[in-house]
């Protein structure tokens, strides 16, 4: 990927990169490198499967609330942020911060007041604690409420490093608590569920600070009614993008066991790694898309287009890696407890290539202002998925679960790309992603097929490295190294 400034003229025909993409990694760096390296040996040493798999579904149960209370922030922003003015940007934003609170608020009340009813017929095995985990896991969501209007706005308004610096809090927050909760208050599963009630709150100081002078304390008629329109649809579609990643730990847990889902969440928890690593990509490409869209463009298509191949690339290579040695790394990592979760990681690992594929047809839509369709075309998708899901668990397991959870997600972006290219989308295609996503099953099925010697995966590796090196390296400097962490906000 090449650095080099838009000024300079020997760039003209290299792919661009923004300098922004390394903020918006830097948090996934953080929770990779610390995550994998220490939290999960410490969580999996304190706590079993079956641990987890109480925490799975209860999240998964209490998560419910966020689409329901959902006011389609990002869809509100990217639809009226750039055609409004400064004064009315700040109405809106208040507006959107207390529809958010408001909304939240009231389903985390109707849920805590349902739970008595609903947990023990929801749940297999279910005990009277589960009450009082549920009750956590609802208040850590209301202490993150105003992350889902700050996080979009920080992407438009092209302000990485805030958003670096308030998900770094956030995690570092969640880490801390439940390290003291495991090994120093020996509070076992309960530290789980207290570590986002400290990430939200210490989100929640971060966002006040950066709101105070982009909000004007006007509550309005006007937003209120554009929130309605161009945010709300987004509340099914949300409702059943969270309903349709909930079956598989629903079904698990009820026709499995506990423990099983604990395998299924631990393998998860890696998939968190890779979308995180997606997002940041997202998060850099989304203005650049959306400027594209709107014919005034920084990057012109053909840029645009080199930068997306050489990410696939990068993702090509991370896939392998993956896969190669994902077994002998959890297997190190939690002691032997959930080195079933192996195999799933690298089906996991696909959706990188996925949800990079999805990015320039969401927004493509959501500029044309075909929110309504962009919901219903995804809940009728969900709805399919769910039942695939529901049916592979049944006939397969985890591995089933796992290949349709990511096979629906698969089918849901490639409507997106119809029904984009339908209302005149430029873009087209990105074979990149069905290349990388092709390169990284031939390798799973090999690896797990013949069960490849540790110095032979050592010698692919080092292939695949070399391939990457000599493909991005003439790219690189270090003075533009340098400059890419000269970021604005």
């Amino acid at each position: 990927m090449t650095v080099a400034e838009l000024g300079d003229p020997r760039s003209k025909d290299r792919p661009v990169v923004d300098k922004s993409f390394l903020w918006f990694l830097l948090p996934a760096l953080l929770q990779t490198l610390i995550g994998v390296g220490v939290m999960v040996p410490i969580t999996t040493y304190y706590l079993d499967p079956a641990d987890l798999g109480t925490v799975a579904i209860l999240t998964a149960l209490a998560t419910l609330v966020t689409p329901l209370a959902s006011t389609g922030d990002n869809w509100v922003l990217s639809t009226y942020w750039h055609a409004t003015s400064e004064a009315g940007r700040k109405e809106l934003l208040c507006n959107l911060l207390l529809a958010n609170l408001g909304m939240k608020t009231v389903w985390v009340v109707v849920f805590w007041l349902l739970a008595p009813l609903l947990l023990p017929q929801l749940i297999r095995d279910y005990r009277p604690e589960y009450q009082q985990y549920f009750g956590l896991v609802l208040l850590g969501l209301l202490a993150g409420t105003l992350w889902g209007t700050l996080s979009p706005l920080m992407v438009i308004e092209r302000a990485p490093v805030s958003h670096a610096i308030n998900e770094s809090l956030q995690w570092a927050a969640g880490a801390i608590t439940t390290l003291i909760g495991l090994s120093v208050m020996k509070l076992g599963v309960m530290a789980m569920f207290l570590a986002p009630i400290a990430a939200g709150l210490v989100s929640m100081l971060h966002g006040f600070h950066y709101a105070a002078h982009r909000v004007s304390l006007r509550p309005s008629l006007h937003w209120g009614k554009q929130i309605a329109q161009s945010g709300m649809p987004a509340i099914p579609f949300s409702l059943m993008d969270v309903v349709a990643n909930s079956m598989d730990r629903f079904v698990i847990q009820r026709w499995l066991d506990l423990s099983t889902l604990g395998i299924y969440a631990h393998s998860q928890s890696y998939r968190g790694m890779f979308v995180t690593v997606t997002k940041a990509y997202s998060r850099t490409m989304t203005p650049t898309f959306l400027e594209l869209f709107a014919g005034n463009p920084r990057q012109s298509q053909r840029q645009v287009e080199e930068t997306v191949s050489l990410w696939y690339l990068c993702v090509t290579a991370g896939g392998i890696l993956v896969t190669l040695f994902s077994a002998d790394v959890i297997h190190l990592l939690t002691h032997g407890k959930f080195d079933r979760a192996a195999g799933l990681v690298p089906i996991w690992f696909l959706l990188v290539s996925v949800h990079s594929m999805a990015i320039p047809y969401t927004q493509y839509l959501l500029t044309a202002r075909q929110s309504m369709l962009l919901s219903w075309s995804s809940i009728l998708m969900g709805l399919g998925t769910m039942g695939l899901v529901a049916g592979a668990t049944w006939l397969f397991g985890v591995i089933g679960a796992t290949s349709a959870a990511v096979f629906g997600s698969l089918a849901l972006h490639g409507m997106r790309f119809f029904l984009a290219r339908r209302f005149g989308c430029p873009y087209g295609i990105e074979p990149g992603a069905f290349w990388s996503m092709a390169a990284v099953l031939a390798v799973y099925m090999l690896s797990y097929g013949v069960e490849l010697p540790f110095s032979a995966k050592m010698v692919m590796a080092v292939a695949v490295l070399t391939v990457l090196w000599m493909k991005t390296a003439p790219l690189w400097s270090w003075q533009a190294v340098v400059r890419l962490w000269a970021a604005p906000k």
